[in-house]
């Protein structure tokens, strides 16, 4: 009885702001229902929400990235594993992608769904122009958050001459580092509005197009889930035999199990990496690549990430009778790829992720509460697939690296402790 006690509390602690925040959405979902057009209101009260987080994206961002990558030190350490891992992480990501588009060209996430918003879709922003999408030509235009592609390379670029200029960037990480502390902390007393905000902001959206936002989401959520357990499955059998043969194949799937359910219950990347680090141990893989592809794996190898932002892509477009022809499946996949391999590395990333699609479709910013809670609904798949891939993958760079004998190395067991 303790045990089961214990359990629930645990659940419950590591749910306890998703629980708040589908709280909200419900109680906003009522009002919405009870008060029709009088729930505009309300809608100052979610702008003051929305308007802050905006505020917080360029700055976040780019202290973030740049603090990150200043703090590899020397970048030639890195060497042959970086090199590997960033390409299996874009091949596999353009896979998961298309494998992404395939599923949502056969279940439409926005069928049937009839959700008007008062913004209409800017069509300035919907060309695939990529010199604008990543490029801006004055310094003042990055601190705009409808440039973000471009503020993201600046700030790569930032981190990596930092890097490179050894000692005398010292005093630039020590900054980067507590303005990251500070604003890590700024967002996170931003969202214990964020269930105030989102309450309102869907009794304002009910309240004017009524009940079907609901159906829309859920259905929406029922599509991705059903593609991330296929996608655990397929993902966890092949790049284990790739990076392994069969013996890789079986310790993959007699270890994977902790990490991906603490995956599941704590809906935290960065959570599971003492975990994942502990499972690739067991599995065999050598220290040096696993000691480095995990933690790595954990910000920047998102497949969960790179499948949601497909089906929310396809929804919107659904919502604004737009086609996803070859050119908005060019620019889903290329964005989806870029939020799996950022989207983790900074805080309160899903927001990012979100201004990413609406920047570079020209959706109008009021969708995003909408496409928020389809993540927070799905967030315990989403992180599982992206725990669980971390693991394979070293499998493979270890292959890659240490040539296919590292699988004959001696398999660590609880005993040795």
């Amino acid at each position: 009885m303790e045990k089961s006690q214990a359990k629930w509390k645990t659940i419950l602690k590591n749910y306890k702001f998703s629980i708040i925040l589908l709280m909200g959405v419900v109680v906003g979902a009522l009002l919405g229902v009870f008060l029709g057009e009088k729930a505009g209101v309300l809608q100052p009260l979610a702008d003051i929400f929305l308007n802050m987080v905006f505020c917080l994206i360029v700055p976040v961002v780019f202290v973030s990235i740049a603090n990150s990558i200043a703090n590899m030190g020397n970048l030639k350490k890195l060497g042959k594993v970086l090199g590997v891992f960033f390409a299996v992480v874009v091949g596999g990501g353009i896979i998961t992608s298309a494998l992404g588009i395939i599923a949502v060209q056969i279940f439409d996430p926005a069928k049937g769904v009839s959700v008007v918003f008062d913004e209409a879709v800017d069509a300035g922003n919907t060309s695939l122009n990529l010199v604008n999408l990543f490029t801006t030509s004055d310094f003042v235009d990055l601190l705009s958050i409808n440039n973000m592609m471009a503020l993201i390379v600046f700030a790569i670029l930032f981190g990596i001459s930092v890097a490179c200029i050894g000692e005398k960037g010292k005093p630039v990480v020590t900054l980067f580092e507590a303005l990251s502390e500070a604003l890590g902390k700024m967002v996170s007393i931003v969202m214990f509005y964020a269930p105030v905000g989102i309450a309102c902001y869907f009794a304002t959206l009910i309240g004017k197009t009524g009940s079907q936002i609901i159906g829309s989401v859920a259905r929406m959520s029922v599509i991705y889930v059903g593609f991330c357990i296929l996608f655990f499955v397929a993902f966890g059998i092949i790049m284990p035999f790739l990076g392994g043969g069969k013996e890789g194949l079986c310790r993959y799937w007699k270890e994977i199990w902790l990490p991906a359910a603490t995956a599941a219950g704590s809906c935290s990347s960065t959570a599971c990496i003492p975990l994942n680090l502990l499972a690739s141990k067991k599995m065999g893989i050598p220290d040096e690549v696993s000691s480095l592809v995990i933690p790595l794996g954990a910000s920047m190898h998102k497949n969960g990430v790179i499948a949601v932002q497909i089906v929310k892509i396809a929804f919107l477009l659904g919502v604004f009778h737009m086609e996803m022809g070859p050119q908005e499946m060019v620019k889903a996949v290329l964005l989806a790829v870029i939020s799996g391999i950022i989207v983790g590395t900074i805080p309160s990333g899903g927001f990012i992720g979100e201004m990413f699609i609406c920047t570079a479709f020209g959706f109008p910013t009021t969708v995003i509460p909408v496409i928020v809670i389809m993540g927070t609904l799905t967030d315990p798949f989403c992180t599982m697939v992206s725990v669980s891939g971390d693991p394979a993958l070293a499998m493979l760079v270890a292959k890659i690296v240490e040539g296919r004998d590292w699988v004959k190395a001696k398999v660590f067991t609880p005993a040795e402790v």
